[in-house]
């Protein structure tokens, strides 16, 4: 989650962003590797995200069984997005507002009402912004706990020879790609487009639902890898060879985006060798680092580390408090005509301190951080 700080403050920067992503600022000097870093990050970090949501949701499960899960869900990740919707999401609609108001796209009486004369803000000003993800989360919890009952709430399902051999070949990447390609080469627009916003119409629900159901494939293979977590050895073989070949995958995802984005711009089509040509290499990207980095995880993260645990225990709050604090380093920054790579760098640097200071002093031992990771004891873990 650490990520999302480095993938939302390059977006201020970027030459190209995201199409539907509204940003409170536009006219920034601009960085096409800030570009390369958030579509680098892009590819994958969600999708990875939600491979150990289903991981953890799946031993979560075996330790507590289904009544338990449910319970742990709603504290963990339903009361918190909750509060997080109601307490944050204001303060950001507002450094928003902000940012629109000194570009001359709205003003605070618009601001004020709820209502703008900018058809680009009227249309995508509502929405879960940065917390959709867990929105998703709750959805795939309650999917699984269903799962559970309506199977009895077992969970001594030994892995099959047909799925061990997919998780254990060195060709996994390229297999668990195969779904996924289908998937962007009928919707390029998500891993290329921003929609997380309220519908206005019945094909933006469609759109969304195709979203939900891409995501969660993601998480259904997280379900079913813990099945193997006895054999996760098997899993950090190839990692270099993964980490290598997903260079040639984002490289080659980047030519294709570009050639998505003039098709864009020139109001035409995408070509059929064009979309299929975007959708494998997304797809290779996203699931060549997927392997990659769970390789390298497991071997760098063998062994027990009092930091590492530390900083994902920070990282849930980070995740949900960091993005106003990036906003707000975009505004104040907005007249300092220095490099944008000076400005992404401040803010990333700004918003990590006091986002791991406020979670050391103000939430670690407090009833907000019980909330969000469970209890823990002054001088432990």
């Amino acid at each position: 989650m650490l990520l999302g700080i480095l993938l939302h403050a390059a977006i201020g920067y970027m030459v190209r962003p995201m199409g539907g992503l509204l940003w409170p600022l536009e006219h920034q000097q601009k960085s096409y590797g800030l570009d390369l870093l958030f579509w680098w990050i892009h590819g994958w970090r969600i999708p990875l995200f939600f491979v150990m949501a289903g991981f953890f949701a799946a031993m979560l499960a075996r330790r507590r069984g289904a009544r338990g899960f449910l319970k742990h869900r709603v504290r963990r990740i339903l009361l918190p997005v909750t509060a997080a919707t109601i307490l944050i999401l204001p303060a950001m609609y507002y450094l928003w507002g902000w940012g629109w108001q000194i570009e001359g796209r709205a003003t605070w009486e618009e601001v004020s009402r709820v209502s703008f004369d900018d058809p680009a803000i009227d249309d995508a000003y509502l929405g879960p912004a940065h917390l959709w993800f867990l929105n998703y989360l709750v959805v795939y919890a309650f999917a699984y706990w269903a799962l559970l009952k309506a199977r009895g709430d077992r969970h001594d399902i030994a892995p099959g020879r047909i799925e061990r051999a997919l998780f254990d070949s060195a060709l996994r990447p390229f297999v668990f790609a195969l779904p996924t390609c289908v998937a962007l080469f009928v919707f390029p627009g998500m891993y290329l487009a921003y929609h997380h916003t309220l519908p206005r119409t019945g094909g933006a629900w469609a759109f969304e639902f195709c979203q939900l159901a891409y995501q969660g494939y993601f998480f259904v293979v997280g379900v079913y890898l813990f099945r193997l977590h006895r054999d996760m050895a098997e899993q950090t073989k190839w990692t270099g060879a993964y980490l290598a070949g997903s260079v040639v995958a984002f490289a080659a995802t980047m030519v294709f985006a570009r050639r998505y984005f003039a098709h864009v711009d020139r109001g035409g089509g995408f070509g059929t060798l064009d979309r299929l040509g975007l959708a494998i290499s997304v797809s290779l990207f996203c699931w060549l680092m997927i392997w990659g980095m769970t390789g390298l995880g497991l071997t760098v993260l063998a062994k027990p580390r009092a930091w590492v645990r530390w900083l994902s225990d920070s990282a849930y709050w980070v995740y949900l408090v960091h993005l106003p604090l990036v906003a707000l380093g975009l505004l104040l920054l907005r007249g300092w005509a220095v490099s944008p790579w000076v400005k992404f760098t401040l803010i990333v640097a700004g918003a990590s301190v006091a986002t791991l200071v406020s979670y050391r002093y103000l939430v670690r031992f407090t009833p907000i951080g019980r909330a969000l990771n469970g209890p823990r004891k002054r001088g432990g873990s």
